[in-house]
Parts: structure tokens; C-alpha cells; sequence
């Protein structure tokens, strides 16, 4: 049912609402904010982008609550515009800014967006750390539950997307218990809910009830949300095969609709609805009727669209003639202000040689006159040296990692680059766009990777996937992949850590050496499992074997730059972690004839 189109603007109505208790501004803010707000209610969403993006423009760079405000409302526009990128952007970075101002109610608000809009998108697993994140701190602000009580919603939403339906009723009706008899206008988005995934589990007679719940709650409510309500009751009284009510319930709809302003998506609906119910009962005629007015309605629907998007497009082309002239206008004055700024350079450079020189005469004269105590100091020194002689080699195998991690990060750009590059090069535009897209995304994981020494189970995983899936659109069939851990590993992911970034290189040498130049059916395995205390990554392909792969691949002999760098830090780290980091290459056999490799690295002695 169209359930969340019924209510998808009220849970941020009231998560604004929330907000306004503590929202501080003066009276140039206010304003702002409060123009902001209208055209959001106004659903001018092109206006409200425009606008948001000129007052990050003008806005000092420091975080405050009106940079908030900007970055909030932008991701609600470009949310509803289908920009889920966008959004989900803009929403991070207002969530960064309400947490640097320390400000619990803000920080609850964008937390609530990011976990919307994540569900939305169908990223489940970001999403599922946003509602965590929302859930704990509602639980710990105590001053309203209605935070909580989205916080909820929210998981509810999310096990709803996931068809984990019985789930989804438990966070739902949890969140009634919590608002209790308060008339809240959270209550309608979660008897909306709990309605549509009782429906949906085919307990027609409960969903019926919690929708005339809903309508008898919702006297004030706004007409087209109310229609929506009496849509969703008529298709739930269709599928209880009650159909004089399901058509009184939907002429209702109808009638607010019109009251409203005759949504088309609704009348569309409303149209299909009764056209099933009129052939449910037997009368064709009238079900064709209704067809062919859903039809008509859907032309409609479509011309408006395209007058909208035409309108946008002169709109779009005026505002770039705009932003060219003031983009031409700041590069003046950023010359201009470059020369003055170099002027001042060389003034300052006079001066800073100065006052070194002056310095270094200084510190010569100091150095000569504390030369006696030299002896004394630097023979202390040898002696804390030597007592924390293993100290230092720890960190220098740390640096080294470091330095390797470095290595490895532009060797794996480097490879992506080319891939794309060979993309363009066959006029595999589609691919070559799809493949930069995935890259976008697994640079960003592997920027985050590549600042720690150790990453969770889980977001090895994750980024695995990314990578594997990227590599496979190189291939004109693809293959069949498969990345997991045992079920004992996947309920501690969160505990276990891995070396970020290790596996990496096994997985693309499998790819590119024992998988790219086999004929047939191509078959990548990746698993990670527990065995007698240790954590073992299992890598194995059925290619075409380590003897062939060097002749087909590398004629002249050279080893995978990535392997070489890779087995460098897993000698540094069978120093650090205790005896972990060995390496076993199995070649498969069937018949003497090579049926692929396997890989075994031992991450971890003491898991």
C-alpha cells in the first residue's frame, strides 16, 4: 500500500517540531529558517535547493545552527527530487555539524534523516548503524520519548523494506505501547504502518481496524493525507474480499482528494482499485471503464511531468548563465587578491630569513656554551634509548605498515584507472559509467580503510563485496562470486578485527590471473571461518592455475606488485599480532589437470 506517501512528510514535520523547542536564533536566522520551512510545506523543492545552496555559498565555513538548517533542508529537497546521493551527503554533514555544536535535539533530527533516507535507498546496513546511533541517544536524551518513538518507527520501516515483516510489527506496536494515549501526529505514522504490514501478512481484519483507527484520529489532519488514509483502507478491505465497503471507503478518498487538489498518482490509484474490485464481482464492462479513465489519467500525468521538466530545464539554463557571471566575477577578485597575497609573501619571507639567521646565531652561540653537558645528557639518553629499545621497533613495524598501506592504496587506484580506461577504450560507455560509479563508492571505503591498522569483520566484508562486484563488470559475463563468514563469525562481526585492506590483492590476483583467461563457467569464492582459535580467509577460484596464470598474464615472470606489498605486511604483522600473517597457495587438482588455486591467510592466532 502507499502508506509512506500517506505520511512520509509528517515524521519530519515532527522531528522539526521537536527541534523548534531548542532552536536559538536571532532575528535574521529566524527568518531564514522560517522561510525554509514554508517552502518546504509549499512542496517548492526546487526553490528550497536553490535557496540552500546559496546560503552554504554565503555562509562562513565554520559550523552554526544556520549552516545546519541549510544542509538539513537541502537533503530534504534533494531527497524528493530523487537525488538520493545528494541527500544522503548533505544529511551527513548536517549530522557532523549538530555533533560538533554539541546539540542533542539536532544531532536526533539528522539521524532520523539519514536512517530515512538509507532505508529508502535500500542501504540496510547503513542504515542499520543510523537507527542504532538514533535509537541510543533517544534513549539516553530522556526529555521527550517522541525521539524514541521515531527511533522505532524507523526500525520498523527498515524490517518492513526487508520483508522481515514480523519484525517490523513488534517496533511498531512497541512504539504505540511507548506513546501511549497521547495524540501525537507520530500515532498516525504508526498506525499506518502496523496497518500496512498486518495487511500485508494477510490479517485483513486488524489492518481494517488500525486504518478506521487512523481516520477517526486524524480530524485535523491534512485532506490529501487523509485520502491516502481511506485508499489504503479500500485496498485492504479489497483483499478481504469486502467490496460495497471497499468501494464506500474509496469514494471517500475521492472526495477528499478533490477537496485537496485532485492528486493524479491518487486518482490513478483509486481508478486501478476499483477496476479490480468491479472484476472481482463480476462487472466487466465497469472494470474496462475505469481502466480506460486510469489510462487517461496516466497521460495526463505524464504531459505534466514533461511541462515541469521542460520548465525546469529554462529555469536550470538561466540560474548557469547567473553562477558563470558571478563564478567569472569571484575569479577576478581571487587574482587580484592572489597577487596581493604574493606581495606579502615576499615581505614576510624577508622578514622570517631575518629573524632564522638571527636565530641560528643564537642557537650557535647556546649550543657552544652548553657543549660541556652534552656528555652527560646524551649518555641518559642511551640508557632510556636501550630501555625502550622494543618499544621503538614496535612502532617502526607500525610505520612500516603504514608505508605500505600507502604503497597498496595507489597501486589499487592505479588498476581501477585502467580499468575504466580500457572501458572507454571499447566504447563501453554504460559499463565504463557503472564501473566509475562502484569506484566513487569503494574509494571512499577504502580511504576509511586505509587510516586504520585494524577494521571489523563486517567492514572487510562490505568492502570485498564492493570490490568483487566492481571487477566483474571488466567481464563481459560476469562471474559467480561469493563473500561470507561462518554463522558463529557473523554474530560477532562488530568484535573481531582484520588487518584492513589484506585480502584485497588475493582476491584481484585470482580475479586477473586465474579467472580472466578461463573459458566457461568462472567461480570466486571468498570466505572467512574459525579454525581451532584462529581466523582463516579462504580465497579460491576455479581459473585456469598458478602454472598457466604467469604465461597467459605476466610472460616475462613479474610478480603481482599488489601480492608483493601484501606479503611485506604480513610478515611486519606476524611480529605484532602474535605468530599471524602466513600465507598458503594450494594448487587444485583434478585428473593432473589444474582446476584453479586456493588461498589460505591466517589473520588472527588468538580470535
Amino acid at each position: 500500500m502507499r502508506t509512506e506517501q500517506i505520511l512520509a512528510g509528517l515524521l519530519v514535520i515532527v522531528s522539526l517540531g521537536c527541534a523548534e523547542l531548542c532552536f536559538g536564533q536571532n532575528a535574521v536566522n529566524t527568518f531564514s529558517v522560517e522561510q525554509l520551512r514554508t517552502l518546504k510545506s509549499r512542496d517548492e523543492f526546487d526553490s528550497l535547493e536553490i535557496i540552500t545552496r546559496r546560503m552554504l555559498k554565503d555562509l562562513p565555513p565554520d559550523p552554526g545552527p544556520l549552516r545546519y538548517d541549510a544542509e538539513y533542508y537541502l537533503a530534504f529537497a534533494l531527497g524528493m527530487k530523487d537525488d538520493p546521493r545528494g541527500a544522503t551527503d548533505h544529511a551527513q554533514q548536517a549530522y557532523l555539524i549538530a555533533r560538533s555544536l554539541a546539540d542533542t535535539t539536532r544531532m536526533l533530527e539528522s539521524l532520523y534523516q539519514l536512517t530515512k533516507l538509507n532505508v529508502e535507498g535500500r542501504h540496510y546496513g547503513e542504515a542499520d548503524h543510523h537507527r542504532r546511533d538514533h535509537l541510543g541517544l533517544a534513549r539516553r536524551y530522556g526529555k521527550d520519548t517522541t525521539q524514541l518513538v521515531l527511533a522505532l518507527n524507523s526500525i520498523g520501516s527498515m524490517h518492513s523494506r526487508q520483508e522481515v515483516r514480523d519484525s517490523a510489527v513488534y517496533y511498531y506496536r512497541e512504539g504505540l505501547r511507548m506513546l501511549g494515549d497521547r495524540q501525537h501526529i507520530a500515532r498516525q505514522a504508526l498506525l499506518g504502518n502496523l496497518a500496512s504490514s498486518l495487511g500485508e501478512r494477510g490479517q485483513h481484519v486488524e489492518a481494517e481496524r488500525l486504518w478506521r483507527q487512523a481516520v477517526a484520529e486524524a480530524d485535523n489532519m491534512d485532506p490529501r493525507n487523509k485520502a491516502w488514509m481511506y485508499n489504503n483502507l479500500g485496498q485492504t478491505l479489497l483483499h478481504a474480499e469486502r467490496y460495497r465497503e471497499a468501494l464506500v471507503a474509496l469514494d471517500q478518498s475521492d472526495s477528499l482528494n478533490k477537496v485537496s487538489g485532485s492528486a493524479l498518482d491518487l486518482a490513478i490509484e483509486l481508478a486501478e482499485i476499483r477496476a479490480d474490485i468491479l472484476d472481482s464481482i463480476g462487472d466487466v464492462h465497469g472494470a474496462y471503464q475505469w481502466i480506460k479513465h486510469a489510462r487517461d489519467l496516466q497521460d495526463t500525468l505524464f504531459e505534466r511531468s514533461m511541462n515541469e521538466q521542460l520548465l525546469e530545464l529554462e529555469t536550470s539554463f538561466g540560474t548557469r548563465l547567473k553562477e558563470e557571471e558571478i563564478q567569472r566575477l569571484d575569479a577576478e577578485n581571487k587574482e587580484k587578491a592572489e597577487r596581493l597575497h604574493a606581495k606579502n609573501l615576499q615581505l614576510y619571507g624577508s622578514l622570517a630569513f631575518a629573524l632564522l639567521l638571527l636565530f641560528a646565531i643564537v642557537l650557535v652561540w647556546r649550543n657552544l656554551r652548553q657543549k660541556r653537558n652534552y656528555s652527560t645528557v646524551l649518555e641518559r639518553l642511551n640508557v632510556e634509548l636501550n630501555e625502550r629499545k622494543d618499544h621503538i621497533e614496535e612502532i617502526n613495524r607500525l610505520l612500516q605498515l603504514k608505508v605500505l598501506r600507502t604503497q597498496m592504496n595507489p597501486h589499487f587506484i592505479y588498476n581501477s584507472l585502467n580499468a575504466i580506461h580500457n572501458l572507454v577504450n571499447k566504447g563501453e560507455t554504460v559499463s565504463a559509467s557503472a564501473y566509475l560509479d562502484g569506484f566513487a563508492r569503494l574509494l571512499r571505503m577504502v580511504l576509511d580503510h586505509s587510516l586504520k591498522e585494524l577494521v571489523p569483520l563486517e567492514d572487510e566484508l562490505a568492502f570485498l563485496r564492493q570490490y568483487i562486484k566492481l571487477e566483474a563488470l571488466r567481464f563481459a559475463d560476469g562471474f559467480v562470486h561469493t563473500v561470507d563468514a561462518e554463522p558463529n563469525l557473523l554474530d560477532a562481526m562488530d568484535e573481531i578485527l582484520v588487518p584492513s585492506l589484506i585480502i584485497q590483492p588475493f582476491v584481484e590476483n585470482a580475479i586477473w590471473h586465474g579467472l580472466a583467461s578461463k573459458q566457461g563457467d568462472k567461480k570466486l569464492t571468498v570466505r572467512f571461518v574459525e579454525k581451532e582459535g584462529k581466523l582463516i580467509c579462504t580465497v579460491e577460484d576455479n581459473g585456469v592455475g598458478r602454472q598457466a596464470a604467469p604465461q597467459r598474464e605476466h610472460p616475462d615472470g613479474s610478480a603481482s606488485i599488489g601480492l608483493q606489498l601484501t606479503s611485506e605486511r604480513l610478515q611486519l604483522l606476524s611480529y605484532s599480532l602474535g605468530g599471524s600473517g602466513r600465507v598458503t597457495f594450494t594448487d587444485l587438482m583434478d585428473a593432473c589437470e589444474p582446476q584453479g588455486t586456493r588461498v589460505e591467510v591466517v589473520l588472527n592466532e588468538n580470535l
